[in-house]
């Protein structure tokens, strides 16, 4: 039992993390965390644990199981993960039949929805929800799911688990690529390879620290082929579809084989975090080829753990912010005020707080916003 949930902090503003505290240990495999109320969902499949840190050094003295079937143990490369705090006010996951609501005091209901994608949850302005498989790197419900199952009868609705990109969408890595299942027919003359088929942590970019065309995309990390994709969305007659934003290159391609992008995040100064595994193998032991297992072990990929990183990607010349902030101590009068922020981290951190904290005072001032404030913040 290796797993650990740890928080880190830079304590001196320096833009890297410095401090570290191990919130919870002993964990099997945990593989999503989501912040709710006073505390932390924890998934350790199959468990969905509560965990609170009653006394404030930063580590959990209490830790509930809420659910005790997230996913299973025996295939790690499809079992539950995500846990998504969206538009709506229910927690969504990939790879899962059921989503979450929180009622307060450490307690949950679950309601039953689609399974969605394998890796990876996102959501646009409008609570679309966004997924993908592994060679399938887009796909999203355009319709909310709570209308589609209404109606008993509709077998096929149609506005759920809609493909906006096609499966097996070429990539363009910036290294050859030997390590990967099958390479004997995946690889061109070059070596490389030339398709989707670890595609996972979809994330629509919603802040306006990027340029503005920016705003809205599709990013995409491809830890087969050490890359991270930007695809642009484009929406007409109520059908988006999805095309790369570079022909013959990506938005980022390392020629560092263990550069290994798996998940993604906006961030409170509008960056876009890329979390990187940075490890030799990636593939689950069922799944690996006689051909993958022979590149393992001549060229040393199994050497070398314990060496993940965090990228924050800005755009040049932006700096670090030196905003200082803390939304869970903030009046309640100011978290509806950032309801109106042009960062979607700032105005979904803001809902949660204010759904979580059932303050009464709230409601007029959410009243008056929903009859007059901007387009977002009416939403």
């Amino acid at each position: 039992k290796v797993g650990t949930v740890a928080i880190l902090e830079d304590t001196d503003g320096d833009g890297r993390a410095d401090k570290r505290t191990t919130f919870l240990e002993g964990l099997v495999l945990p593989r999503a965390i989501a912040l709710v109320g006073d505390g932390v969902l924890v998934a350790e499949p199959p468990h969905l644990w509560f965990c609170r840190d009653t006394n404030g050094d930063g580590v959990a003295d209490e830790k509930k199981e809420v659910f005790s079937d997230y996913g299973g143990t025996s295939n790690p490369e499809h079992t539950a993960n995500g846990l998504m705090w969206a538009l709506d006010n229910w927690i969504y996951n990939a790879n899962h039949t059921q989503r979450f609501r929180y009622l307060g005091n450490g307690k949950f209901e679950t309601d039953s929805t689609l399974s969605r994608g394998q890796w990876g949850i996102s959501q646009d302005d409008t609570g679309r929800i966004f997924h993908n498989s592994n060679s399938d790197p887009l796909r999203a419900d355009l319709v909310p799911t709570a209308y589609l199952r209404r109606n008993p009868s509709l077998l096929r609705p149609e506005g759920a688990n809609v493909r906006l990109a096609p499966a097996n969408l070429p990539i363009w890595p910036g290294r050859v690529t030997p390590g990967v299942n099958r390479g004997y027919r995946t690889l061109n003359s070059e070596g490389k390879i030339t398709a989707v088929t670890a595609a996972c942590g979809p994330l629509i970019y919603r802040s306006a620290l990027f340029p503005a065309e920016f705003y809205g995309n599709a990013f995409i990390v491809e830890p087969a082929g050490n890359l991270v994709k930007r695809m642009i969305l484009t929406e007409a007659d109520g059908t988006v579809t999805a095309r790369n934003a570079y022909e013959g290159s990506e938005f980022i391609t390392s020629t560092d084989e263990r550069f290994r992008p798996v998940n993604t995040a906006n961030g409170p100064d509008g960056a876009l975090y890329v979390v990187d595994m940075y490890r030799g193998i990636i593939q689950h032991r069922i799944y690996m080829t006689s051909f993958l297992r022979k590149q393992v072990e001549e060229r040393g990929l199994a050497d070398g753990i314990g060496m993940g990183r965090i990228y924050r990607l800005v755009p040049e010349g932006a700096g670090r912010s030196k905003v200082k902030f803390n939304l869970a101590t903030e009046p309640t009068a100011q978290l509806v005020t950032r309801l109106r922020a042009a960062n979607s981290w700032w105005r979904d951190t803001a809902q949660r707080l204010l759904v979580e904290r059932r303050d009464p005072a709230a409601t007029p001032l959410l009243r008056e916003l929903a009859r007059s404030g901007p387009p977002l913040a009416r939403l």
